[in-house]
């Protein structure tokens, strides 16, 4: 393994997790982020180099990565932060691994993939638990159900989340979810569509969300039919229905920057006594004749999964072990690549002779 690394946002909890991980794996690593202060101080603590640069003028960002074969990217939100340190890394032929799950930085990735693979770069989002898990149970299902025209995707909901969590949500909020149709995204109202999804303690009420899998699927799977639920409760589908509504009235940025403001009095970092330690994840695989097959992960907690997703990642692009353009983790690494970490266990998988709508 040889190669330079940069780590931008080293001063979040998931940079910082991910930063100690590839100094103690011998990684030749550099760090950086926008707060001098912070950015140095965990430097220091690592004793590794660090440079400070934003992501609002091109030529800092392309002299910081003059001498970088990879970039992890974990500086949210990725809506707004991905863009120009993708773009940076086309321009200097760097690949570029983040730790994103909006849903519209995957599109812009699929956008740019042409130009990446013209520069010899490779553009991985989602090197995270909120796409590896997923695309690797959607791919898993795929190669089991070869007759599957529509995937449906539901995660379990998690007990609590951060403040960059929040802030990365707000970033999203909009008076429609997305799905996808016959390879096209459509939007849906919010809280339109719901189903009833056994986690495995019974059955639990979801509703549709935009997970990265409405973009990602397809690439992965060859699947042109996606939806994506989350475990909800009344509370929580009230409030992203109002957020939704008041989006409307008084237009999406202003709700997005309420949002946003509203979040820095959320804790930065969930309480370990309170958080769940682990999300489950179901995939229904339909065929044409609208029967089902069913198929259940259990992972790990999602900020250490993402720790050790990463980190695996950034190793494998190291060694060489990349491909151009736009890629998911389950087109790279294979179906098992997050069970083989050691990361989540497979449910046995469970047919259903019935039909479903």
């Amino acid at each position: 393994m040889s190669g330079r690394v940069l780590l931008y946002g080293v001063t979040g909890r998931a940079g910082r997790e991910i930063a100690c991980r590839l100094v103690e794996d011998g990684v030749d690593i550099v760090l950086a982020g926008r707060d001098p202060t912070r950015t140095a101080a965990a430097a220091e603590t690592l004793g590794r180099p660090f440079r400070v640069f934003s992501l609002t003028s091109d030529p800092p960002i392309d002299e910081a990565l003059a001498d970088i074969d990879v970039v992890l990217h974990a500086a949210g939100p990725f809506v707004e932060t991905a863009s120009p340190m993708m773009a940076a890394c086309i321009r200097t032929r760097t690949h570029y691994l983040d730790l994103t799950g909006e849903w519209p930085v995957f599109a812009e990735a699929q956008e740019c993939s042409a130009a990446a693979a013209k520069a010899g770069v490779m553009l991985a989002p989602g090197a995270g638990f909120t796409l590896v898990a997923s695309d690797c149970l959607l791919a898993l299902a795929a190669e089991a159900s070869p007759d599957a025209v529509k995937l449906r995707l539901a995660i379990s909901r998690p007990d609590a989340v951060s403040r960059a969590t929040i802030r990365s949500l707000a970033s999203l909020i909009g008076p429609d979810i997305f799905v996808r149709r016959n390879g096209v995204l459509e939007p849906e109202p919010v809280g339109r569509l719901r189903r009833d999804i056994d986690f495995g303690e019974g059955l639990r009420e979801t509703t549709a969300v935009c997970w990265p899998d409405i973009v990602t699927a397809e690439f992965t799977t060859g699947v042109g039919n996606i939806e994506t639920y989350a475990e909800s409760d009344w509370l929580q589908r009230a409030a992203h229905q109002l957020s939704a509504s008041a989006g409307n009235v008084i237009g999406g940025r202003t709700t997005r920057t309420l949002s946003r403001l509203l979040s820095l009095a959320w804790p930065e970092l969930p309480l370990h006594a309170t958080r769940r330690s682990g999300f489950v994840l179901v995939v229904e695989a339909v065929d044409r004749w609208r029967r089902a097959t069913t198929f259940r992960m259990n992972a790990g907690d999602g900020y250490q999964v993402s720790v050790t997703t990463a980190c695996a990642m950034v190793s494998r692009a190291l060694a060489g072990d990349w491909a151009p353009g736009f890629r998911t983790p389950a087109a790279l690494y294979g179906a098992r690549f997050i069970t083989d970490l050691g990361c989540a266990e497979l449910d046995k998988f469970r047919d259903l002779s019935i039909a479903v709508s």
